[in-house]
């Protein structure tokens, strides 16, 4: 007996906006197929860090969305085995494709001092090592208009 097949597309890049008409978007939007994976083997918890293998060292959160609905009422969070379950079940409806999309939420910069700073913008390097340094020297000590204290004897 053929072991049941499934392939995800998984979209990631980017996070759930809303577009001009009022509903969810996922734009622009990287597209990763992992194909004919065998259904019995499936792993919530491999598919949840699959972000790692799309090269991000973070998440927010992982969606799947149930095929023929709307990103507004068709996605679920993928976050248990009955939820792998349940979108295995539904790949049918899809000619065995489930859309699954990676929520990435806002990166946390890391400030490090006297380096040079290189920023990712929509996949692109830019290297603001000037930049930064010059704006480094225009920020003031934060304590500098604090009064200051007095110690009692």
């Amino acid at each position: 007996m053929d072991a049941e097949q499934l392939d995800i597309m998984f979209h990631h890049g980017r996070n759930f906006e809303r577009g001009k008409d009022g509903r969810w978007t996922y734009t622009p939007d990287n597209k990763h197929c992992l194909g004919d994976l065998d259904v019995d083997r499936m792993d919530v918890f491999y598919l949840r860090n699959y972000f790692k293998e799309l090269g991000y060292e973070t998440m927010k959160e992982v969606w799947w969305q149930v095929p023929g609905k709307s990103l507004e009422v068709g996605l679920r969070r993928l976050d248990s085995n009955n939820e792998l379950r349940e979108m295995c079940y539904h790949r049918g409806k899809n000619n065995g494709v489930v859309d699954v999309y990676i929520e990435h939420g806002i990166s946390e910069p890391e400030i490090v001092q006297g380096q040079d700073v290189v920023v990712h913008v929509d996949d692109q390097v830019r290297d603001l090592g000037e930049q930064a340094k010059s704006n480094s020297r225009m920020v003031k000590d934060p304590l500098s208009n604090l009064p200051l204290r007095r110690t009692l004897r």
